[in-house]
């Protein structure tokens, strides 16, 4: 069974996730869901600031949007944790995957220090390595929900 995520003729989408990946997103959503809460340092590209020169403006935005935004965050991963086992899914669900998935990706991307020149060969230890492979596989996912969501 391969990764597939299809648009259907009545605006759902069917997936189909190996169990082995469907194993890991059991694993990595808890764990993202725990440092947006704890608002760890890992998460700072899901909290952009748009006023990197302006110290009370960035603190400003922050008390507006912030929590909004942490709550957006969480509800994507609540969606993908609630219909990991289904087989089809509303376009609104889909959406919550393309933002839980990318924002997995984000957080490991930032962990592991990555650029667009980087390969696996850059890590030397095993959990770097794995982790890498994660970091990839879930872009691999991401593609192909874009491009199921755009009708490509």
């Amino acid at each position: 069974m391969a990764l597939s995520f299809r648009r259907n003729g009545d605006g759902t989408f069917s997936i189909t996730i190996p169990a082995q990946e469907r194993q890991l997103l059991v694993q990595l959503v808890p764990q993202m869901r725990e440092l947006i809460e704890q608002n760890d340092s890992l998460t700072w590209r899901l909290f952009p600031n748009p006023y990197p020169e302006h110290e009370k403006a960035a603190e400003q935005y922050q008390e507006l949007i912030g929590d909004e935004l942490r709550q957006k965050h969480i509800a994507a991963l609540d969606t993908v944790e609630q219909t990991l086992d289904e087989k089809r899914l509303t376009e609104d669900q889909m959406v919550s995957w393309m933002h839980a998935v990318n924002e997995l990706r984000l957080v490991i991307g930032t962990r592991l220090e990555v650029s667009e020149e980087t390969e696996l060969d850059d890590y030397v230890g095993d959990s770097e390595r794995s982790l890498f492979a994660t970091f990839s596989y879930l872009g691999y996912m991401l593609e192909n929900i874009v491009t199921a969501i755009s009708g490509e």
